[in-house]
């Protein structure tokens, strides 16, 4: 059977299953073989029905067409190659660090024989989908200032990072159809009647994904903070989104505009819900663009993926021929067109 599935579909699909699969929500290791908590008199019967179960997982992930997006995840994972250590820089931060958490990760990318062990995540612990370091170098909780522990393994070459221009703020635009511009910061500021800076309109922008309304802004008044959360929420279609993201199938499931499976059920709160599937959305648009461009170029070395950015490691030669690739953007079939960015990622 397909372990993947399984494990992600983990809901009772089948009545004479619901049994079985309660078990799942008391252990805490995913890769644990059920039959190792079943009584022994209920074994056998599990494994005789397990292949009709399989089926019926499978039957309807087809249909869902999800499962395509799990395989193409799966080769990226895969793909993802160990990183060169600057061993001295690494000696140098493992010594002078204080922050026993920031000391743990820095510890985690110890090198051997010059490179670290290749990472491995968690795909299932987050209800919106986003990763979490599951074994070797802890590259979410690295501080941007350590990241020169990073060398390329080519004589000319640099790490860089491939990402997005304003991921979840594009992605809400977009769900909720509005006409965006190439900037959707800009945009805002046109629509207000006094001028603010970027990085204030940025924060409330973020703030309203998360659920915030009418917070009062460093720099700005109170009716000045308010005059931008409502250009904001006249912006985006929030109710727009909250419908999609409240919505529950034939399964019992709620699920991103992707066909992901969001487990949470027993939420009811609306900035929560528009939370998730906006970020849920945005994990699998980054997914299927770092898929891609991994099958599409041999010119780079794929190391972590890091939320809405791929770290990878580029040889001197190559780096025209990628930043090429990479400011052309990534169209999806079913959201459009989202611009990215090339730029050095341990300096």
């Amino acid at each position: 059977m397909n372990i993947e599935l399984f494990k992600l579909y983990k809901i009772d699909y089948l009545n004479e299953y619901k049994k079985y699969f309660c078990f799942f929500d008391e252990i805490k290791d995913p890769n644990i073989d059920i039959r190792q908590v079943l009584p022994d008199n209920k074994q056998d019967h599990f494994i005789e029905n397990i292949k009709k179960c399989t089926e019926t997982v499978l039957e309807y992930d087809k249909l869902n067409k999800y499962s395509n997006n799990l395989k193409k995840y799966n080769n990226l994972f895969r793909s993802l190659k160990t990183s060169k250590i600057d061993v001295l820089a690494y000696k140098a931060f493992s010594e002078i660090e204080s922050n026993e958490s920031i000391l743990s990760s820095i510890k985690s990318f110890k090198p051997y024989k010059l490179y670290t062990k290749t990472i491995e995540y968690d795909k299932f612990n987050n209800v919106s989908g986003r990763l979490v370091v599951k074994e070797g170098p802890k590259i979410l909780t690295l501080p941007s200032r350590h990241r020169s522990i990073l060398k390329s393994r080519f004589d000319k070459g640099s790490i860089y990072s491939i990402d997005f221009s304003s991921l979840e703020p594009r992605i809400t635009a977009k769900l909720s159809e509005t006409k965006s511009g190439n900037d959707i910061y800009e945009d805002i500021l046109e629509l207000l009647s006094y001028d603010a800076d970027r990085s204030v309109i940025k924060k409330a922008v973020i703030s309203s994904i998360y659920g915030a309304n009418y917070t009062s802004l460093e720099n700005l008044s109170v009716d000045k903070s308010k005059e931008l959360f409502d250009v904001i929420n006249n912006y985006f279609d929030f109710k727009k989104i909250l419908k999609m993201s409240s919505n529950i199938d034939e399964f019992k499931i709620r699920r991103n505009y992707f066909g992901r499976p969001i487990w949470n059920l027993e939420e009811n709160r609306e900035n929560i819900l528009i939370n998730n599937y906006i970020q849920s959305s945005a994990v699998d648009i980054s997914l299927l663009y770092f898929s891609e461009i991994v099958d599409l170029t041999d010119n780079i070395v794929p190391l972590f993926v890091l939320h809405d950015a791929l770290i990878v490691d580029i040889d001197d030669k190559n780096f025209n021929d990628v930043k090429e690739i990479v400011e052309k953007g990534y169209t999806n079939d079913k959201l459009g067109h989202f611009p990215l960015k090339i730029e050095k990622f341990n300096i």
